[in-house]
C-alpha cells in the first residue's frame, strides 16, 4: 500500500503520520486518524466484549468520533452520536467480526471505508464515506448504491 503526497497543503491535523513496519521491510505510512480507526475496528474481533472490553471500546469510540457526529444509515435516515454508539455496543456485545476491506483517502477531510461485519445474525459489507473534523469522524454517508452503481459501470465497458 502506498500513500501519494498531495500537492495542496493539508489541515494540521491530517498532516499527522505514523510509520508502521508490516512483515515486509517496507514501511506504511498512516495518519493518526487511519491508525486510530484501525485500532478501533480490530476490538470487533469475533469475541463478546463487555466490562473492561467495553470501556476500552468507549474510549477508542471517542477518539475518532466527533461530539456532533451524524450518519444517514439506515435507509437513510440520520441517526445521532449515541445511536451510533449503541449500535456499536450492540456489534460488541454480539461478538461481531469486523474485517477492513478498503480505506482510502478522497481528500484533505474526506476517507472512503468498506468492511465486512460478520456475527450470528448477520454477514454484512458496509460500505461508508466519512467526513472528518478536527481529525474525528463528523459525518458518515452510508453508501449502499454502490455495488449497483460498479455493474453499471461494467455493464457500460461491455
Amino acid at each position: 500500500m502506498t500513500r501519494t503526497s498531495h500537492n495542496c497543503e493539508e489541515p494540521s491535523s491530517m498532516r499527522k503520520k505514523v510509520m508502521v513496519r508490516r512483515s515486509s521491510s517496507t514501511p506504511v505510512i498512516m495518519t493518526t486518524f487511519e491508525q486510530q480507526y484501525r485500532q478501533y475496528l480490530s476490538m470487533f474481533d469475533g469475541e463478546k466484549k463487555d466490562g473492561q472490553a467495553a470501556n476500552r471500546a468507549r474510549e477508542s469510540f471517542n477518539a475518532i468520533y466527533h461530539g456532533n457526529v451524524q450518519s444517514t444509515e439506515y435507509g437513510g435516515y440520520p441517526i445521532n452520536r449515541s445511536q451510533i454508539e449503541h449500535l456499536h455496543k450492540i456489534h460488541l456485545s454480539l461478538g461481531s467480526k469486523i474485517t477492513l476491506i478498503h480505506f482510502r483517502e478522497e481528500g484533505l477531510q474526506v476517507v472512503d471505508v468498506k468492511f465486512q461485519v460478520v456475527n450470528k445474525q448477520e454477514n454484512t459489507i458496509v460500505h461508508n464515506i466519512l467526513t472528518l473534523e478536527d481529525n474525528k469522524i463528523i459525518k458518515v454517508q452510508t453508501r449502499e448504491d454502490y455495488d449497483e452503481e460498479m455493474l453499471d459501470f461494467l455493464l457500460q465497458l461491455a
